[in-house]
């Protein structure tokens, strides 16, 4: 594994035994209301379905460039399996 590997792993949003998640929505969340971050017209919907299909989550846009933590907009409304279970087993870290 190189460097590079390792440190885009730790900043993953599920690094250190914990999947971390935004405390709150950030103000520009592409779950509020009215495209606050003028998102082409489908890609929020195309965001959400490949999320949900991967089982997987969107990050918070606002954490890409540090410690990644999953959407709270996300988290709230489209909680995958992983998630969910993930948060049953005490395994989330609010951020």
């Amino acid at each position: 594994m190189s460097s590079n590997d390792s440190l885009s792993r730790s900043r993953k949003p599920f690094r250190d035994g914990k999947v971390h998640v935004c405390r709150a929505m950030c103000s520009t969340c592409i779950f509020r209301p009215g495209n606050l971050m003028h998102l082409e017209e489908g890609r929020f919907e195309q965001m959400v379905r490949d999320a949900k299909k991967k089982e997987s989550c969107i990050v918070c846009h606002e954490t890409l460039d540090g410690k990644q933590a999953v959407c709270r907009g996300f988290f709230e409304r489209h909680a995958t399996q992983p998630l969910q279970i993930a948060e049953r087993l005490g395994y989330i870290e609010w951020q």
